[in-house]
């Protein structure tokens, strides 16, 4: 019981999440929406990076209690804010030469502020992690929805002064990435692990970045496959379709808010032994797959309102966004999934399958875009997310013991949900 509350209270990211999809679009048309998710792509590309694999690493240390929280959050800073000024730095002398092809329409100055808030990016990701698992599951939450309702402001205001730029978004994005950061370190600072306790471990470095390795190629390859389509499609077609794809690609990722949620109150749960971590994360995904399914047929019978929520301009998003609902349902699964296999240390089987994933989707959305255009990258990039997903299902079944049937939703699920509703309003009514 207190599981599934704690996971439906972490929804509530979900409608902030929505109101940025219908906003900014709103806010910039198709072509600046373009141009600003290519540029703030360069800092996922940095973080994919730069991190090390340490969020993911942190799990199995923490629970197995190998090092203090002070000596893993001293030595995770150095080595990520390290990885992220090397990273950004690299990218940054590269871009000159993508400015003909894959970065094609971006302003040289977006680049540059997404490349520099790529650092402030890293401390808050890490930061926000020991606050996972810490267990302050309504902190973590509360800080990306502040961070989201900053942005909102900033960029409401800025249209006023420059409407349809995409400066607006981009200083918006970097203005709440540093202020989550100082958010997020003042508040472990204070009740996690105090400032003096924050240490670098010459000892502890090597075992976090050869832990972290398997990891951060698999991340890597992660934002290849999951967002290199972008980049594909600006270098094929142009900047206006990547806003178009932009605004599918992010409605159909409101698939993903339920099993980001639930894995935001599972994680800090798997600290527990290895059977229970096999059987409470196939359970969770049980429920998971029950809740995204749902929400994915929700949002494809709700596909032909986008050129009324989006404008006219953004029509081909309705199409595009129905073949990616698949390919989110599957992803979803496999985020959950992949919990357990971390857990345990399967981080090179996952790193195996995100970087066969990766060569898939590029080839696939390539291919798609050739013969069918938009249709045709979102196509190849949800059957990619099907065929990773299946490889992650037959190995979680093979590392646990558990039966494939335990991950399927069964009708007592839906009529424990609706239980649920009803004594939540009775309590509160």
């Amino acid at each position: 019981m207190t599981f599934a509350r704690q996971s439906l209270g972490s929804l509530a990211v979900l409608v902030f999440g929505l109101t940025v999809s219908i906003l900014l679009p709103r806010l910039l048309g198709a072509e600046a929406r373009g141009e600003y998710q290519l540029a703030v792509k360069l800092a996922g590309l940095v973080l994919a990076v730069a991190q090390w694999g340490i969020p993911e690493v942190l799990l199995q240390l923490i629970g197995e209690r190998r090092a203090s929280v002070g000596a893993l959050l001293g030595t995770s800073l150095v080595l990520g804010i390290g990885g992220a000024a090397v990273t950004a730095g690299a990218v940054a002398l590269a871009t000159p030469l993508l400015q003909d092809n894959l970065l094609r329409g971006v302003e040289p100055l977006l680049l540059a502020l997404t490349l520099g808030g790529s650092l402030a990016a890293l401390i808050g990701l890490l930061a926000r992690r020991f606050v996972q698992l810490d267990g302050k599951l309504a902190v973590y939450n509360g800080l990306d929805v502040a961070r989201t309702v900053l942005f909102l402001v900033l960029i409401i205001a800025g249209a006023a002064l420059a409407p349809r730029q995409a400066i607006v978004p981009t200083l918006a994005w970097l203005t709440g990435e540093v202020m989550l950061a100082l958010a997020a370190c003042v508040y472990v600072a204070r009740r996690i692990a105090p400032l003096a306790t924050w240490t670098f471990h010459g000892k502890l470095a090597p075992q976090l970045a050869s832990a972290g390795a398997p990891i951060q190629l698999g991340l890597l390859a992660m934002f290849i496959g999951s967002e290199g389509g972008a980049f594909v499609l600006n270098a094929n077609l142009d900047i206006t379709s990547v806003g178009i794809y932009s605004v599918g690609l992010s409605i159909a990722r409101l698939v993903l808010q339920v099993s980001i949620a639930l894995r935001t109150v599972l994680q800090p749960r798997l600290v527990g032994s290895e059977a229970d971590s096999a059987a409470i994360s196939a359970r969770v995904t049980r429920h998971g797959l029950l809740w995204m399914l749902l929400a994915a047929i929700a949002l494809a019978i709700g596909s032909p309102l986008v050129p009324v929520v989006f404008t006219s301009e953004f029509a081909a998003a309705g199409p595009v966004l129905v073949l990616m609902l698949p390919g989110m349902v599957a992803y979803g699964v496999w985020q959950l999934l992949a919990g357990h296999l971390l857990r345990i240390g399967r981080r090179g089987f996952l790193a195996a399958t995100a970087g066969a994933f990766a060569v898939a989707s590029i080839v696939l959305q390539g291919v798609g875009i050739q013969t069918m255009g938009l249709p045709g990258a979102a196509l190849g990039l949800s059957l990619s997310y099907l065929l990773a997903t299946a490889v992650v299902l037959v190995g979680f079944v093979r590392a646990s013991g558990r039966s494939w049937r335990e991950l399927l939703p069964v009708p007592g699920d839906l009529a424990f949900y609706v239980g649920l509703t009803r004594r939540a309003l009775a309590t509160h009514g």
